[in-house]
């Protein structure tokens, strides 16, 4: 079995114009929605996968919209990017995830080098 991880948010667009985006609180701190690449499917596949059991979210509903490497002195994350509109969303999310403003992920995104990756 794959050890490979991959991570991902969604960038939600609400209806005022301002933005929050998915993560999964750990503790005092938050971090990226996570899971291991299953050995059957593509990162984006396991991705998309997570949010659709586990977030409950209609998955043709977002859009994939950035893709880059996300490292830390212990991993290198792929990173996927999606986005989608408030009309979209499930009204509820449950306690495992929440959605943040984007200041708060300022700091998540500070304990990463963010690198870019071309994306076909």
């Amino acid at each position: 079995m794959s050890n490979k991880k991959v991570a991902g948010t969604i960038m939600l667009n609400l209806n005022d114009g301002s933005k929050k985006f998915l993560v999964k609180p750990v503790g005092e701190t938050m971090e990226f929605v996570t899971t291991k690449v299953s050995e059957d499917m593509t990162a984006l596949a396991s991705m998309l996968q997570l949010f659709k059991e586990e977030v409950q979210l209609d998955v043709t509903s977002i859009n994939l919209v950035e893709l880059t490497n996300a490292h830390t002195e212990v991993e290198n994350l792929p990173l996927f990017v999606f986005e989608m509109n408030e009309d979209s969303v499930v009204p509820s999310i449950g306690d495992t995830y929440v959605w943040e403003k984007p200041s708060e992920l300022k700091t998540l995104l500070a304990s990463y080098e963010i690198e870019g990756v071309p994306m076909f």
